[in-house]
């Protein structure tokens, strides 16, 4: 039987980019803990496709908007795929629940709201897992 190659290429990329965003401090992982903490610029700028131009309009806001929160998703779980190519741990790692703890850019770093993703199956597809997210968001005091 033949081995399946795979170009890694790309997803090594990924990672040295990952790793950089740590170095800077945009990002920290903790691979054991399956958690990770992300500035909210960080993220909104790993979910982007492309550069989105926004003019006077609030349909190119609501636009921009939308096409950010379709692809946060595709985010998550790179960072999420960060963690387990550092803990070394391979399908297991993926198989258990993971949190992206997103916070302020500025000091004191307050936490914003937590994207928990887990692999659950679907009652209508119970030979399959899929990933499902839940999102925690923390309300602060004298915010209205």
């Amino acid at each position: 039987m033949m081995a399946r190659i795979r170009n890694l290429k790309p997803w090594l990329d990924y990672f040295r980019m990952l790793q950089r965003y740590e170095h800077d401090g945009f990002l920290q992982t903790d691979a054991e803990k399956h958690e990770a903490y992300i500035t909210r610029a960080a993220l909104c700028t790993l979910s982007a496709d492309g550069p989105v131009i926004l003019g006077k309009d609030i349909e190119d806001w609501e636009y921009a908007a939308r096409r950010l929160m379709k692809d946060i998703p595709k985010a998550v779980r790179r960072i999420r795929s960060y963690a387990a190519w550092i803990s070394r741990e391979g399908d297991g790692y993926m198989s258990r629940p993971f949190a992206l703890h997103v916070v302020q850019e500025d000091g004191p770093h307050d936490l914003l709201y937590t994207v928990v993703i887990t692999s659950r199956r679907r009652w209508w597809k119970l030979w399959m897992w899929h990933d499902t997210f839940d999102v925690i968001r923390y309300d602060r005091p004298g915010k209205e």
